[in-house]
Parts: C-alpha cells; structure tokens; sequence
C-alpha cells in the first residue's frame, strides 16, 4: 500500500474541487401559503418573496413528542382554564391528566381564575397554555385534538395519577 505526496493530494483535492463547482443539481418548486392558499415562491410578487426569505421554521427542542423540553430538570407546565358548566372542558383535562406535565387547571368562575384569565387574554373555556421553564407563554390549545398535536401523554404520567392542582 502506497501512500500518496503531498503534491499529489493537493492535485486529487484541487480535481475534486474542479467537480464540485460542475454539479448541477435539479431545480425545486417551493409551494407556501401566503393569503389563505398554497403557491408556488416563484411566483410571489418581491414583497412577499422577501417576507418569505425572513421566515424561521419553529421546531421543539424535544424533538419527537412535540412537547416542550425540560431545561435542566425543570419540566414546561400548563394552565389550563375551564369552568364546571363547560361541555368540552373534560376531554381536555383528561388528556393533560395523562401527560407529564404538570399544570394547574383554573376555574374561570371564580373571582382569582377570571383574573387570571384576563391577564393571558383568555376569551374561552376550555383554553390550556403551555408554558416555558421561565413563564413565557410557548402554546395555546383549545381542544383535545389541538392538544394531541402539541403534547404527548406518557405511560408513566398515567400509572403515577393525575399531577394536576385546581385553583379554587
């Protein structure tokens, strides 16, 4: 087995730099919605290719669940504001029940719980916030389905019980 000079590396390196700029790949066709309906960039006028251009993809830093990520051992949290009278308020405390976060949910009935509400701007029950380690609002859901998407219950939060306080 031989081993190659210098020279002759860097004459391999510069014949693969050479190829490199000769690819050509095969031009792709981005489709984004713009005002309620799917079109291609290409076809935006500047002003909205150039929103487009400063658009940034979110992703959780979970990864696969969907759900927020613990920071340093301190799990995201949720509220989640109902009321006793709400018919599809249950759904959706059942299912934050069986993921682990822990949460808080808050009767907007009451004086404590509608000022509450209030201060997040909250108009409907039910509403569940999914909130950041430092407090910043990181979700909003109003249904179980939305909530599915966002957050993944877990086995172990379902055999330990529900971890959830209610404000009275």
């Amino acid at each position: 087995m031989s081993m190659e000079s210098r020279e002759q590396k860097v004459a391999r390196l510069e014949g693969l730099k050479v190829s490199l700029l000769a690819a050509e790949g095969t031009p792709t066709e981005v489709y984004s919605r713009i005002v309620g309906y799917y079109r291609s960039v290409r076809n935006w006028n500047a002003g909205k290719r150039e929103e487009f251009s400063k658009r940034r993809e979110y992703a959780f830093p979970s990864g696969e669940s969907g759900a927020p990520a613990a920071d340093a051992g301190k799990p995201a949290t949720y509220l989640l504001f109902s009321r006793p009278a709400c018919p599809s308020c249950p759904p959706v405390k059942e299912y934050l029940s069986a993921c682990d976060l822990p949460g808080v949910i808050v009767d907007v009935d009451t004086e404590d719980g509608l000022a509450l509400a209030r201060r997040y701007e909250v108009q409907s029950t039910p509403t569940a916030l999914i909130l950041g380690v430092d407090g910043a609002q990181l979700l909003r859901a109003h249904s179980r389905k939305q909530l599915e998407s966002i957050v993944q219950p877990t086995l172990k939060a379902a055999l330990s019980g529900s971890r959830v306080a209610t404000t009275a």
